[in-house]
């Protein structure tokens, strides 16, 4: 198993492959035992599966020819003697593809509660599961990575002048067992270049079959990121970094705030093989911050 070299690792909507790719360190600002907690006004709550959620296919992301569409990913609900959730599955066909599979609620104008969308502070949690622990003997099921975002876009530079520019916070949680991050979690920024970077917020989450809880934070007038933390256990408060910002000329005009859940097969290995992967996903949770 291998991922794409650097001649053939490319920029796409946002992902950062290790090869060629910036490593911004910001473990510094880790902290222990901080008990997961709420500190806004709760604006939306989905108990179970991702109520509400699309899904759209992400091609070959971070570089790749591999044939892909809308067919090679699904979101569908499942259910164990505990609880029902959503599986968002990337290559569910079991073809060679690499695709992300992007699990995305979208809200125009105005938040869940009825306010309008504003230049505010949001913080979005949910409840994440792997249904088997990857590993180096587990083909076709292997990950690349989890992705968790805030997506807020402008489209007529009515709050700021975006410039069909996204503002993103973006965590992902790299899963593939063939690599050195395994079990890392990162979120993208742009570097002091203008370009998009991976920053180490210096939390691992060894992969397991339970559930944990990623809790994402964002300040968007300030255009940076609010914190980090996964399961309470550790917090990261990610001070001063600037959030992720991609430019889409042929994405509309709308104001929208946009939650996501995505899942990311591994690239396929030399020759050509199959990987595909189901990420478990509950209880998507948003708050406005004060």
């Amino acid at each position: 198993m291998r991922t794409p070299s650097a001649s053939r690792t490319a920029l796409s909507r946002r992902t950062l492959l290790a090869a060629g790719a910036a490593v911004l360190s910001g473990a510094g600002g880790l902290t222990a035992a901080r008990q997961a907690r709420a500190d806004g006004t709760l604006i939306w709550n989905a108990w179970g599966p991702l109520a509400g959620y699309g899904v759209s296919a992400e091609c070959n992301p971070g570089g790749g020819g591999f044939a892909c569409g809308a067919a090679d990913v699904s979101i569908t609900v499942g259910s164990d003697t505990a609880d029902r959730f959503s599986n968002v599955n990337a290559n569910p066909r079991g073809i060679v593809t690499y695709v992300n599979a992007i699990g995305n609620r979208r809200f125009i104008d105005v938040t869940p509660d009825g306010a309008p969308l504003a230049l505010a502070g949001y913080q979005y949690l949910y409840a994440v599961r792997l249904p088997r622990v990857p590993t180096k003997d587990s083909a076709p099921w292997i990950p690349e990575q989890t992705h968790q975002m805030i997506q807020f876009w402008d489209g007529s530079n009515r709050l700021w002048p975006a410039n069909k520019h996204t503002l993103e916070a973006a965590s992902f949680w790299k899963l593939n067992p063939w690599r050195d991050d395994y079990g890392r979690v990162f979120v993208y920024t742009t570097d002091a270049n203008g370009a998009l970077a991976r920053h180490d917020t210096g939390i691992t989450v060894p992969p397991d079959v339970n559930w944990h809880v990623f809790d994402i934070r964002v300040d968007l007038e300030k255009r940076v990121y609010a914190g980090i933390s996964v399961d309470g256990k550790w917090w990261n408060p990610l001070t001063n970094v600037p959030l992720a910002r991609i430019h889409h000329q042929d994405w509309g005009s709308e104001l929208a705030l946009i939650l996501t859940a995505e899942s990311e097969n591994a690239y396929p290995s030399s020759p050509d093989t199959v990987t595909r992967w189901t990420t478990q996903f509950k209880d998507p949770k948003l708050y406005r911050l004060p």
